[in-house]
């Protein structure tokens, strides 16, 4: 066991463990190809501080010497000088890397980062394994704010219940905990992945640890002979994890945590694999702390630059590279040293802490407001604006459950058009609702597209959600049956969703409802009936097709360009390859194809518009066309619609 200089004794084993969570971490968030789970690194971490903040409140407790003060002040010193050299630097740098959106999302982050919120406000603007959650130089922070929120509760749990109940009631929230965090991982995925009370039972395993430890023989016994499966599974489970939801190789991956250091083996102890996991694991937190706003900063400055591609192998490694020396250059250079100090007048170092906290989430926030904008030969620009979500006429028209007519939702008292979709159906009502004569309803619901009796179970889209997309549908052909005045049936969707091998579906038949692998067929049957079934009502339908796109969001090309954030000085090219959007939606185009012989539908197309016979644009005379990778903007659809007469081109070709 090494003893760290004017420090008690720390286990090798625990420290060996942080090293290899935060190793796992980082190889993660690098891309490399033989991690499958390596954010199961944040569990080990969850665990192992379980355990320790519950050891030493029990023995701090147990003497009669616990303070909150004293207490908290210690995890202040502990954690806030790394964190708060880390929060600078990564805003000083994003300032000039990221664009106005995503440096607004920050200034959010930052303050939720200094206030230990950063789970909530993460929640709000994207789930972890989103594709814009690469984008955002403080995701990590969610994990702490976890912990922390679980320090600023224990101690007070601990002091109001006997002592005799400290073991139970630790078991009572581990199993509330786990059953919550089941629950939700299937209604609300996103919820159960950053809130504390879906992951708080794995601080309470840790817990757990501390307050029952191995003692007896039986136990001791047991402990022994799970130590060597448990040994491999932290190193097997996040490379290879096992094909079941997220929380089962959680679950494995926090027990042999648990069994790890209930174990105390004397082989993890001062033996050179374990010391060379424990030299990383003393500088974990450093390292936890650094590592992704420096893979963050890159995505984004390879976002804003599609001739780069994505980031290459060596690129990344070089990444990991840095990331290692600005975290140990921090553990020794802050953490340690700050550590190490004794330090007199709490209440002072506390109004400091106070200040810089106030500081690091106001001035950002002051800066937000200030440059979200930019002029070029005129008005000011908002990007961050500009790019907003495009839900059509209000955000109360993302029905819930059943279409009912507001005229939030349209324009005219009886409207003469329905666009009918999912999310590509709403970006479409601000530029009919310019153009279209006669007024527009909006039936639309995002992820559910046009397709009565199927609705597609996914990520956050989850069962209760595609029961509700089914009864949507339902209530749209309810309400066409029942409002003759609708003439014309605007039908827009990417329908890619619908033959995706990674999803699952809902497909009504006979009433019955089953869980079903996509398939093309499927999806071409149902939407052809559909399209029967409007024309049986007397009503004209033409389909809309997706605008170009690749997946690639090409939003921030251009602003980097309009604002001359180009690296070196370089030309870039923002407009969308045509070769690359054939390639990415070749099964899309196959689909409408079909639907067009099959259903004598017409489809109207973005493509002879905006494309040529090299590229597709993305902006049309400074106007941005498109609000992220696929939607258009409230501007773009505007601007597209008049441009290219769409509500001539639908009345043409609806029948």
């Amino acid at each position: 066991m090494r003893v760290a200089p004017g420090k008690k004794p720390f286990r090798t084993d625990i420290q060996a463990l942080r090293g290899l969570a935060v190793l796992l971490v980082i190889l993660q968030h690098a891309r490399a190809g033989f991690i499958g789970a390596g954010w199961l690194g944040v569990d080990i971490f969850f665990v192992i501080s379980g355990f320790l903040i519950t050891d030493m409140l029990a023995r701090d407790i147990g003497h009669g010497r616990f303070r909150f003060a004293t207490f908290y002040f210690r995890r202040a010193k502990r954690l806030l000088p790394a964190a708060y050299v880390t929060f600078a630097v990564t805003a000083a740098a994003a300032f000039f890397l990221l664009d106005a959106s995503e440096w607004q999302d920050f200034t959010r982050q930052l303050a939720g980062a200094v206030s230990f919120t950063g789970n909530f406000v993460l929640l709000q603007q994207t789930g972890y394994f989103a594709g814009t959650a690469a984008l955002k130089p403080l995701l990590h922070v969610w994990s702490l704010a976890v912990e922390e929120q679980y320090y600023l509760l224990l101690p007070a749990a601990l002091l109001l219940v006997p002592r005799r109940w400290w073991f139970a009631g630790s078991l009572v929230v581990l199993a509330t905990s786990f059953a919550l965090c089941v629950a939700l991982t299937y209604s609300r995925p996103d919820a159960a992945f950053y809130l504390l009370p879906t992951r708080a039972w794995e601080l309470a395993i840790g817990s757990l640890a501390a307050l029952a430890g191995a003692q007896g023989p039986r136990r001791r016994r047991a402990v022994s002979l799970l130590f060597l499966p448990a040994l491999a599974a932290l190193f097997v489970i996040p490379i290879w994890p096992l094909p079941a939801p997220n929380f089962a190789n959680i679950a494995i991956v926090c027990v042999a945590t648990l069994v790890v250091i209930l174990r105390r083996h004397d082989e993890l102890q001062d033996r050179p694999i374990p010391n060379a996991l424990a030299a990383v694991g003393d500088a974990s937190y450093s390292l936890y702390l650094v590592h992704w706003p420096v893979f963050a900063l890159l995505n984004n400055v390879y976002a804003g630059d599609p001739s780069f591609g994505t980031p290459a192998p060596q690129v990344l490694a070089a990444a990991v590279a840095l990331a290692l020396l600005l975290g140990f250059a921090l553990y020794r250079g802050v953490e340690l040293p700050v550590r190490r100090l004794e330090l007199r007048s709490p209440r002072h170092w506390s109004l400091a802490a106070l200040a810089v906290s106030l500081c690091l989430a106001l001035v950002p926030l002051t800066l937000a407001a200030r440059t979200g904008t930019h002029e070029i030969r005129g008005p000011a620009i908002d990007y961050a604006w500009l790019r907003r979500d495009n839900v059509g006429f209000d955000k109360v028209c993302e029905a819930y459950q059943h279409l009912e007519y507001t005229m939030r939702c349209s324009n005219a008292a009886h409207p003469a058009t329905m666009v009918w979709g999912d999310s590509f159906a709403m970006h479409l009502v601000p530029g009919l609702a310019a153009t279209m004569p006669g007024g527009v309803l909006q039936a639309t619901k995002s992820a559910c597209g046009p397709l009565p009796g199927l609705a597609q179970v996914y990520g956050r889209y989850t069962r209760e959600f595609a029961e509700r997309c089914l009864s949507f549908n339902d209530s749209v052909i309810a309400y066409l049956t029942a409002h003759p005045e609708i003439r014309t049936v605007v039908l827009s969707s990417p329908f890619y969703e619908y033959f995706d091998p990674a999803r699952r579906m809902l497909h009504v038949v006979h009433g019955q409802v089953r869980v079903e692998q996509p398939d093309a067929g499927t999806a071409l049957e149902t939407l052809v009936a559909t399209i029967a079934r409007i024309r049986a009502l007397g009503r004209r339908v033409v389909i809309v097709a997706p605008p170009p796109s690749t997946g690639f969001d090409y939003t921030h090309c251009l602003e980097r360009k309009a604002r001359s954030r180009t690296l070196f000085g370089r030309l870039i090219d923002c407009n969308i390859p045509l070769a690359q959007y054939h390639a990415s939606k070749r099964e899309v185009f196959a689909f409408l194809q079909q639907v067009h012989a099959r259903a004598d539908v017409e489809v109207v197309s973005f493509d002879p518009f905006l494309c040529d016979d090299r590229r597709c644009r993305t902006e049309l005379d400074g106007t941005l066309l498109y609000r992220d990778e696929g939607h258009l903007s409230y501007d773009g659809s505007v601007a597209l619609a008049r441009a290219m007469h769409l509500d001539a081109l639908i009345a043409k070709a609806a029948h």
